[in-house]
């Protein structure tokens, strides 16, 4: 199928997506409520091949009659959703019968797939990167020591699949290169070696990427990265490329007001189409190693909120500064909700840095913000209140009494600071994220939490504060 084809194919990606799964968290059931949705179709044979440590099933679901045989497995770090919801999407392709069948049928003619959809669902039912007993499971490849690690390495010895998809969530503050754009999909053919020798098996992973690269930047030119190719001897790319499978690693980055990652979402389902076709058509061979290397390394250097030429005062004299500031994206087990956590990540010089939002600041003297004199006995009190006022006054934390009614986070636009806890404000790598932007000695605007507030707009951006422990 050429270009256009592809391309037009694309277009309708929403015929296909699974609409009942969230790419924000993905759980055990989630999964096994949709492949019940497909346990009735002939062209799936869904399979339960073991269990993780909590005895949570881990399925795979086989499909294809061809001769090359692909292995895809994603959610292998619990908090890395993205690619099982576009898993389930491929399902919802292959399974449609519409205008694409011929290259349905071509595909699976060519090719026999296998997929594991969450391959670490106890480490998914915590929303967190490791399994149960807090192993990493992509650095297991060579102990073994984890029921998930065996059952990916045991489908790969019963299906030796050609090639096997490696599919992650990496975090929103790589670019592509030096470029400033972020890094929207990462990729990388891993090496065999600490020499990274290109042996006949990762040339065929480098030749496979260049073509999704040329795909993927018809939509997103120059958001495309290649993942640092260090050598990792526990990984499973890795070994499985020492094993003679291709392996290709596909990390699900992050594109400007794409919060949800439900356009990640989506060019994860282009680039595996892409992949699936060259493979079939084998006209990957035609690329050449050059075209991989040439595609920009990721760079750390972004960050959410960038404040640039801001003044700080200290000791007498007055220093020019820029802020780099993330907000975390975290997970509380207790309420099952998910919250941010700003902090001061790089202060000083940060020229070759980008932000996802940035404001030159020049001008304007930067401050902690304050702690407000009243104290609070409980936050039935807190319901009605002007925060906007507050906020516009430089205040940032309030004083609560009752320790009992807080959590990790606080469902209001200010931070919580319990009444036992001596806290002070400052300025620092690591601190929290909370500052007064100064000019002319008025407060025009206030950072919370990272969350940037202009003090004159009476609508709050910010999502949450933090209960300072």
């Amino acid at each position: 199928m050429n270009t256009e084809e592809l391309k037009k194919l694309f277009e309708l990606y929403d015929n296909y997506k699974n609409k009942n799964l969230s790419t924000e968290r993905l759980r055990h059931p989630d999964i096994k409520n949709n492949f019940q949705l497909f346990s009735g179709k002939k062209i799936f044979d869904i399979h339960r091949e073991g269990f993780s440590i909590e005895e949570r099933g881990i399925f795979s679901v086989t499909f294809g009659r061809g001769g090359t045989k692909i292995l895809a497995w994603s959610q292998m770090h619990g908090d890395e959703p993205t690619a099982t919801t576009a898993l389930f999407d491929l399902l919802n392709f292959f399974s449609t019968n519409d205008e694409f069948n011929g290259f349905r049928n071509f595909l699976l003619d060519k090719i026999t797939f296998c997929f594991v959809p969450m391959l670490n669902p106890d480490g998914a039912e915590k929303h967190q990167r490791a399994n149960q007993i807090n192993i990493d499971i992509n650095r297991d490849a060579l102990k073994k020591q984890t029921p998930e690690s065996q059952i990916l390495w045991m489908l790969a010895e019963k299906i030796k699949p050609q090639f096997g998809f490696n599919l992650h969530d990496q975090n929103s503050y790589y670019t592509a290169g030096r470029s400033g754009k972020s890094a929207a999909v990462s990729l990388l053919a891993p090496p065999v070696d600490f020499d990274k020798t290109v042996d006949e098996t990762r040339l065929r992973s480098m030749q496979v990427i260049s073509v999704i690269n040329k795909m993927l930047s018809e939509y997103i030119p120059g958001h495309v990265a290649r993942y640092n190719d260090d050598f990792e001897p526990r990984a499973f790319g890795d070994n499985l490329t020492k094993n003679r499978i291709s392996s290709i690693l596909i990390e699900s980055g992050f594109i400007k007001n794409d919060i949800n990652k439900e356009t990640i979402r989506k060019l994860n389902f282009v680039a595996l189409v892409s992949a699936f076709n060259t493979i079939a058509e084998e006209s990957y061979k035609s690329e050449k190693a050059e075209d991989y290397f040439s595609i920009p390394e990721n760079e750390s250097l972004l960050f959410d909120l960038l404040l640039k030429n801001l003044s700080l005062h200290s000791n007498g004299k007055n220093f020019t500064i820029d802020i780099g500031i993330n907000r975390e994206k975290c997970f509380d087990e207790t309420t099952q909700i998910f919250y941010y956590k700003g902090t001061i990540k790089e202060a000083g010089d940060l020229s070759i840095y980008n932000g996802i939002e940035e404001h030159d600041l020049r001008g304007f003297s930067v401050e902690c913000a304050k702690i407000y004199d009243k104290e609070f006995y409980d936050l039935s009190a807190l319901r009605e209140f002007d925060f906007s006022s507050l906020l516009s006054k430089g205040y940032g934390y309030i004083t609560i009494w009752n320790e009992t009614e807080t959590n990790s986070f606080f469902n209001f636009p200010i931070n919580a600071i319990p009444k036992y806890r001596k806290f002070s404000p400052a300025i620092a790598v690591d601190e929290y994220a909370n500052l007064l932007l100064i000019k002319n000695g008025k407060i025009e605007s206030v950072i919370i939490n990272g969350f940037y507030q202009d003090s004159a707009e009476t609508k709050i951006a910010i999502l949450n504060g933090l209960v300072i422990s």
